[in-house]
């Protein structure tokens, strides 16, 4: 049960028109001067409008309407992939100066809206998906500075105030939506150490999950089920919002998910803003049919405080003291032009009265719900009640003290996890008819999955395919009754997967055959004074391996594995003479995954070197295919521009022959104009083609670097993805190689 009417009451603050068409997600509020709010969105026009308050008039700063205040529109010509606005830095830094940052798709400006110039146009290789300025920690070329961030093709970049790229890191995918916000250390969140002061970078990406960056350094990531294409901060360090195309809205704290909600409409933006002033930010959700919402941003299942609906689909919505009177309103831009800034009804004497009512209303909210509870438990009740007087008690729903039971069992001949459930304590007709499975993360798409048996027994087995990697916790609701059972009894169980739960130790019950030797490894360089005794209390933490068969960490040795879902070798040695702990593995992917466990565990800077000769074989072909497909494209280049160079000599003829009505020259020229007009098409068709071509090859090479950087581990993981960066720049695909394989070019 939901509230039927609004906590409260919101009344329209000020509202102008643009008198354009705006674009979803693209309007950021900045202060240009360094002290005058002004409000920027882009239209489906390839403009960008400005709108200034104006304060100058004593009159017009306390206006409702403030439609009077000046408009200005710059033409780019160019569709925009992202705007944000933030400071610029440099000789500004002094005097809170923002620049409007304005993303193409391949190139980024940086533009002065007071001088009416730009400070900067940056050609971005790697795409332009989304941008953010702000200040970022320390980065291999510089310290804690204002930059502009942008995210694109497996890849994030920084540019300082002259447009130098200071900051330089890499993704698993597409990065769809960044954000800047104070990442308090979070113990079990974080993976390596703790931020040093400066907001953590966030970053969404395509491949559905969220990383967060300390400068350049991942610290941690959250799985997710969709892709994210906004990230709000709310104001209190770790806490965001995230916004998906599914139409899902969730609150996070770090990394512990507080709430989410799923609506058939689609959430367009969103900020966080104190409407009702109690120290407590809400969230407000503009979506696409034109709908507002309050919700509490409290992680109270974010309960609909009130609800607001305007005549056209929400555009964006932000938060700004924009009136300059030490209030922050949301405001809302809808996409036929209209910006709306809202505030609570009343004056601010009835303050207490309206946070009185909104809570008078939640408390309302949960005794109605616990109410509806006890209806329901109190019907069941009766049910029995009359069934018992008259005669027809259940006796088939199962006696009292009957539970289930859980184990996990890898089944080495389908590959798969089987989660046994079994009924203990039942009589001998119980059994199991049913049970849902419900986890985001392995059921991305609908969230839960039903497993039923034609012949149901004691025992259900639900095999399940289970992802490499994180941990994963699944909610399992298990029916449990007789065999010509009407009601059964729901048994909730919590099964926690193990993060290498199909990687047993070999020879196993399972596995007995011949081990099959990995091909490839990496080698850790572990400093002199670390201690072995630290793997064997991994091993035992991440593959469950028995104390009998825990090895002797006082001399070299050797642990062989079997991952059950492949049947492929995976081995661990440790060299104590040279300080070296070795993972072989057939792929890159299963090692990055047993090094960033064990950086979690045991150790926070190594460096390493890696041979793996099937990745090493696909790095090849990728770099070739880079290559190739670059000099095609220079040669398509200078074609196109020796072509173009012929344009003008032939208009000049064809007008010559048209003065001089020389109408059969005039023809001929003007054809073979034509002819050259079509080649000009078809090669910028070719040239286009290409750099798709070109784009999705680089975006593999960035998935190699991510990988080879998860193969190190603290500053040596950084440093590595820098350099390989900077080899990628520079076309030296040799040295990119041997910095993955090594560590050095």
């Amino acid at each position: 049960m939901s509230l039927q009417t609004n906590c409260y009451s919101m009344r329209t603050a000020f509202q102008l028109s643009l008198n354009a068409s705006l674009n979803e997600g693209l309007a950021a509020i900045g202060r240009f001067d360094g002290k005058t709010p002004s409000l920027v969105c882009a239209t489906n026009t390839r403009q960008v409008i400005v709108h200034t308050h104006d304060t100058s008039n004593p009159l017009a700063a306390h206006r409702e309407d403030a439609s009077v205040a000046p408009l200005r529109t710059f033409n780019f010509g160019k569709a925009l992939t992202a705007l944000a606005t933030g400071p610029i830095g440099g000789r500004y830094e002094n005097e809170g100066v923002d620049a409007l940052f304005l993303g193409e798709a391949n190139s980024l400006l940086a533009y002065d809206v007071e001088r009416n110039c730009e400070y900067y146009y940056k050609q971005v290789e790697d795409g332009v998906s989304a941008v953010v300025g702000g200040v970022v920690g320390p980065t291999a070329k510089s310290g804690p500075a204002p930059l502009a961030i942008v995210g694109g093709d497996c890849a994030i970049s920084g540019f300082n105030s002259s447009g130098e790229e200071v900051f330089s890191t890499i993704t698993g995918d597409r990065v769809t939506a960044l954000m800047l916000m104070p990442w308090p250390d979070a113990g079990v969140c974080a993976s390596t150490s703790t931020l040093n002061g400066s907001p953590a970078l966030v970053a969404a990406s395509e491949d559905f999950e969220l990383r967060v960056f300390d400068g350049e350094e991942p610290i941690t990531s959250v799985g997710l089920a969709d892709r994210v294409h906004s990230l709000v901060y709310s104001g209190v360090p770790g806490r965001f919002a995230y916004l998906s195309n599914s139409g899902t809205v969730g609150i996070y704290d770090r990394c512990e998910r507080l709430y989410r909600l799923k609506d058939n409409q689609r959430p367009v933006s969103a900020a966080f803003c104190d409407v009702d002033m109690d120290g407590v930010p809400e969230l407000i959700i503009g979506w696409n049919n034109g709908r507002v919402e309050v919700r509490s941003g409290d992680g109270n299942e974010g309960t609909v405080l009130c609800k607001e609906t305007f005549d056209a689909p929400i555009s964006s919505v932000l938060v700004d003291d924009y009136r300059q009177n030490g209030q922050p309103l949301p405001i809302i831009c809808t996409v036929d032009g209209t910006v709306c800034g809202l505030q609570l009804t009343g004056t601010m004497g009835r303050h207490e009265a309206m946070v009185a009512q909104r809570e008078g209303a939640l408390k309302l909210d949960m005794l109605m719900r616990e109410k509806q509870a006890l209806e329901k438990e109190l019907a069941n009740v009766k049910e029995q009640l009359v069934r018992q007087k008259s005669g027809r008690t259940d006796v088939t729903l199962p006696k009292v003290g009957t539970g289930v039971d859980c184990k996990l069992q890898p089944n080495s001949q389908t590959g798969k996890l089987d989660v046994v459930f079994s009924v203990i304590n039942g009589q001998q007709d119980t059994i199991i008819y049913a049970c849902i499975l419900s986890s985001e993360a392995m059921f991305p798409e609908k969230g839960h999955i039903l497993f039923m048996s034609q012949d149901p027994l004691p025992t259900l087995v639900c095999g399940l395919d289970v992802p490499r990697g994180p941990e994963v916790t699944l909610k399992a609701s298990v029916m449990v009754g007789s065999t010509n059972a009407v009601n059964y009894q729901v048994h909730e169980v919590d099964v926690v997967v193990p993060k290498f739960v199909m990687c047993r130790l070999w020879p196993n019950e399972w596995c007995r055959g011949s081990f099959s030797e990995p091909t490839g490894s990496v080698t850790l360089q572990l400093s002199k004074d670390f201690d072995f005794g630290s793997v064997s209390l991994w091993l035992q933490k991440t593959f469950d391996v028995p104390l009998d068969r825990i090895p002797d960490t006082a001399s070299d040795f050797s642990v062989p594995f079997v991952d059950l879902q492949d049947r492929s070798g995976l081995v661990i040695r440790g060299i104590l003479s040279r300080c070296e702990l070795q993972i072989c593995g057939n792929s890159m992917d299963i090692c990055s995954i047993l090094v960033e466990s064990f950086a979690t565990t045991c150790v926070t800077e190594a460096t390493s070197r890696c041979d793996f000769p099937e990745d090493f074989q696909q790095l090849q072909e990728t770099v070739e295919r880079v290559i190739d497909l670059d000099k095609v494209r220079q040669k398509l280049s200078d074609d196109i521009a020796e072509a173009a160079t012929n344009i003008k000599p032939l208009l000049v003829r064809a007008e010559d022959s048209r003065l001089i009505s020389d109408i059969v020259s005039m023809r001929r020229h003007y054809s073979q104009l034509y002819e050259l007009d079509k080649e000009l098409i078809d090669e910028n068709l070719k040239l286009s083609n290409n750099f798709k071509e070109l784009k999705s090859a680089l975006k593999r090479l960035n998935g190699f670097i991510a990988k080879a950087g998860k193969l190190r581990i603290g500053r040596a993981r950084t440093q590595l993805v820098a350099e390989c960066r900077e080899c990628v720049k520079a076309s030296n695909m040799q040295s990119l190689i041997n910095l993955i394989r090594t560590g050095e070019k």
